[in-house]
C-alpha cells in the first residue's frame, strides 16, 4: 500500500492495517471481519488463546481482549474476585475481568486515540507481549483456584516467584 493510500484510509481502517500487520509480525494469527473486528491467536506455553482487536468511535479508541477458558464452578467466584484483584495489582498494562456467564477470564486494554488517527505499532505489540505474559503467568493461579480448591493467597505464592542467585 502506497503512502497516499494510507493516508486516504479512514482512521479505523488505517488502525486495523496497523493492528493487522503488528499481529503477523509477532506470528499471530489473524482474521478481519467484515463489522472490522480482528480476530486473531497465539500459541502459548499452556495452549493457544484466542483474542480479539475492537476500533470504538466514541470515545476513540481501539480495545483489546484475550480469552482464557476457565468454565469455573459457581462456588469458586469470591476466590476468582480475589484472585483478579491480585492479579490486577501487577499488571503494568491491561487488566483481567472475569465474566461469569461465559465462565472465561479476559485480559483487557484499551488504547485511547484522541486527537490521532492510529496507534503506534509498538504500543499494539506491548499489548500483545503484556497480554501473552499475563495469560503464561497467571493462568496456573486461576487453575489452582479453580480446579485444585487454592486460596488465592496459595495460588498467587505458586506463580509469582523470584529467583536469586545463579544456578
Amino acid at each position: 500500500m502506497s503512502m497516499l493510500e494510507q493516508l486516504s484510509l479512514e482512521p479505523t481502517e488505517r488502525s486495523l492495517d496497523i493492528v493487522e500487520q503488528t499481529l503477523l509480525a509477532a506470528d499471530w494469527t489473524c482474521e478481519r471481519s467484515e463489522d472490522g473486528v480482528i480476530h486473531c491467536a497465539a500459541a502459548t506455553r499452556w495452549g493457544e488463546f484466542g483474542g480479539m482487536f475492537v476500533w470504538r468511535d466514541e470515545p476513540a479508541s481501539l480495545h483489546f481482549s484475550l480469552t482464557l477458558d476457565l468454565r469455573a464452578p459457581n462456588a469458586r467466584q469470591g476466590a476468582i474476585a480475589e484472585l483478579l484483584r491480585r492479579i490486577n495489582e501487577r499488571l503494568w498494562l491491561g487488566h483481567f475481568d472475569y465474566w461469569n456467564d461465559d465462565g472465561v477470564a479476559v485480559f483487557r486494554h484499551t488504547i485511547p486515540m484522541l486527537d490521532r488517527d492510529a496507534p503506534d505499532p509498538g504500543e499494539i505489540a506491548a499489548v500483545l507481549a503484556a497480554s501473552l505474559d499475563a495469560a503464561d503467568q497467571f493462568l496456573p493461579a486461576f487453575n489452582f483456584v479453580v480446579w485444585a480448591g487454592k486460596s488465592p493467597a496459595e495460588a498467587m505464592a505458586a506463580v509469582v516467584f523470584e529467583t536469586a542467585g545463579e544456578a
